[in-house]
């Protein structure tokens, strides 16, 4: 952050606020918002991985809209357009510099709401990998596999089109192909451009064919489990992969060609599956746990974590109530 305040402090007058927490809270932003207000500020640049951006969306948004954050959960309900926004990512996972949406939990209820509204999308987004080489190997893997979670569920979202198709596509192949290489050297400048590149054409291509099942089971347990959100969306990928497979096989295939796998001299139904074990062997790789239980989730919470799921409409395969709890007792 030092390099862009020192050019920053050169010709504007800046404050700055840096007390953002993983998965943001609605008090926070309004922390962040009385900031905003006392110092007089015009416009906010957002520097980070998701949770900053986020809550930098978030304030924007309320400094020109009316009420609290909470009031805004859903789709299109914020009125007026935000602050000028500049979103600057420093991981290659959650494609919010380039996305309609922003995250927040509601504190009084532990549940992770998502505001959605063209008025969240930044004017400007920066994507330079000298900013995330300084990212952990651990955090990398995580918000690596958020990045190619997007970009699979929106490719195979029934919102999608061959214009998010394109987007979705190129950021699987960009994602599967270089996550590894930044977890085992994360100064290969190569890959880390490829991972910020892939991420933001996830992120194009989930705020406009929207997502599925996997967000819908990730944000009831980071809500309340606080959970790192990549890691949780790489716990449930495969086994919501596998619910989903039958409805759209061919996307599926296409999945597994574009992460490596050799499909051609498969059936539609056996390439489709490549996808599953491309994906299963990813997570392997970056040591990724093969449950919830390990993440420290407890079974108990299922139904309130069911209750607070929503069930989204462009995940590929109608899903129930009922389908969700199963789905949430096959990662257990």
């Amino acid at each position: 952050m030092e390099e862009v305040i020192d050019r920053l402090e050169n010709a504007f007058e800046i404050s700055i606020f840096d007390d953002v927490e993983p998965n943001p809270k609605d008090i926070t932003v309004e922390k962040g918002l009385r900031l905003f207000k006392e110092k007089n500020c015009d416009s906010i640049l957002g520097i980070g991985g998701g949770s900053p951006m986020d809550t930098a969306k978030a304030i924007a948004a309320m400094s020109t809209n009316p009420g609290r954050i909470n009031e805004y959960c859903g789709v299109g309900k914020l009125k007026n357009p935000a602050a000028p926004l500049v979103l600057i990512p420093t991981t290659a996972g959650t494609g919010s510099e380039a996305s309609m949406g922003a995250v927040i939990t509601d504190s009084s209820r532990n549940y992770k709401m998502l505001i959605l509204s063209w008025f969240l999308a930044p004017k400007v987004a920066i994507l330079d990998p000298k900013l995330t080489v300084s990212l952990p190997p651990r955090t990398t893997a995580w918000t690596g596999i958020d990045a190619l979670t997007h970009a699979i569920e929106a490719y195979v979202s029934t919102f999608a089109s061959p214009i998010t198709d394109i987007f979705a596509l190129e950021a699987i192949r960009l994602t599967s192909a270089n996550l590894r290489k930044t977890v085992k050297n994360g100064k290969n400048l190569d890959a880390r451009s490829n991972m910020l590149l892939g991420s933001l054409l996830a992120g194009v291509a989930m705020t406009n064919a929207l997502l599925g099942n996997v967000h819908a089971l990730a944000h009831p347990v980071g809500g309340h489990f606080d959970t790192p959100h990549g890691l949780t969306c790489a716990v449930l990928l495969p086994v919501v992969m596998k619910f989903n497979l039958e409805a759209i096989p061919k996307k599926f295939a296409n999945i597994a060609e574009a992460m490596g796998k050799e499909i051609k001299d498969f059936s539609e139904k056996e390439a489709a599956r490549k996808a599953i074990e491309a994906v299963k062997e990813l997570c392997v790789d970056l040591k990724v746990p093969e449950n919830l239980s390990e993440l420290g989730i407890n079974k108990e919470a299922i139904p309130q974590m069911v209750k607070d799921a929503v069930i989204i409409p462009s995940n590929p395969r109608e899903t129930t109530k009922e389908d969700l709890a199963k789905l949430y007792e096959e990662v257990f």
